[in-house]
């Protein structure tokens, strides 16, 4: 039986992210329980930011939120959802504190209300928000080798990179643009005519180079499966595929007005078709057993 805490953290998955409730159903009922947690705490971190009224405020919940972390950290976790299930995650896990505060310096990042200017600061962005994301449930799944943590950093890199394709004009609407100023003026583009009809074309230049820097990445995290054990490795993997997925449709976009969505039935095919894609994996494991050992050191870019 669920108990509070994990009841409210499966809602917030099943209401913020059919995709992610979904790879998720497919961990064991431990680490399945863990993700939802560390789900519904990156969910309740990032609306704290997005729906704050001016860059005034939303730096304020910035300030609130790295108090309230080093406080998760000192055993005295704020007593309002989600905080005491993430305190439990951090410390159950053994979650190096520097993973939740880069998330939250990549929430500064839009609180300061600051431009991407190169693709660096992109990957940086990508790695804050997203990143931190796979190395802190490399923790929750017990990865075997230190060697797992660039590829959950490429993992979380690529989702964010789906992100910003698929997110171009809600984004725009708030104020936001993620597409760097520096590959915008090679295609004769600039933060205010981007989205111009006129423009598509040279938009959706813009828009393969996120998709190329996506697939690159993409790459990496499926290499990182084999440092997983079957199930969670299964769980990513379809993850993976149904964000690979809503990349590829972006760039099949007219106009980039409308968001892309992945249909029920496509999800059941890239769910046997991320399925199907283990098979290597499942025949290296007959003779290579998994074995969890802790993760020692922090990730850092190289």
């Amino acid at each position: 039986m669920l108990d509070d805490l994990v009841r409210q953290s499966r809602q917030d998955i099943k209401k913020g992210s059919k995709s992610f409730a979904l790879a998720s159903f497919f961990f064991s009922q431990k680490e399945k329980e863990a993700a939802w947690k560390l789900y519904s705490w990156c969910r309740y971190c990032d609306d704290v930011i997005d729906h704050a009224l001016t860059l005034s405020d939303a730096q304020s919940n910035v300030d609130g939120l790295i108090r309230d972390t080093h406080a998760c950290y000192a055993g005295s976790p704020p007593a309002h959802h989600p905080w005491p299930a993430f305190s439990q995650v951090i410390h159950d896990y053994k979650i190096p504190q520097k993973y939740p505060l880069d998330l939250i310096r990549g929430f500064q990042i839009d609180a300061s209300g600051s431009k991407i200017a190169d693709r660096h600061s992109l990957l940086d962005y990508c790695y804050c928000v997203a990143g931190t994301v796979g190395l802190m449930m490399c923790h929750i799944m017990g990865v075997n080798s230190e060697a797992a943590l660039n590829h959950a950093v490429d993992l979380g890199r690529a989702m964010q990179l789906t992100n910003v394709s698929r997110d171009i004009n809600e984004d725009f609407l708030i104020g936001r643009i993620y597409l760097p100023s520096t590959w915008l003026k090679e295609f004769g583009l600039n933060a205010t005519n981007f989205l111009d009809l006129q423009k598509t074309a040279q938009l959706k230049e813009v828009v393969q180079k996120l998709i190329s820097e996506a697939r690159r990445c993409y790459a990496s995290g499926e290499l990182g499966l084999r440092y997983l054990p079957l199930r969670s490795a299964w769980a990513v993997s379809i993850a993976l595929h149904v964000y690979r997925d809503i990349g590829e449709q972006v760039i099949k976009n007219v106009n980039f007005q409308n968001r892309v969505i992945v249909s029920g039935w496509k999800k059941i095919y890239l769910l046997a078709r991320a399925s199907f894609s283990l098979i290597p994996l499942i025949l290296y494991r007959i003779n290579n057993p998994w074995k969890p050992t802790k993760t020692i050191s922090h990730w850092s870019e190289s």
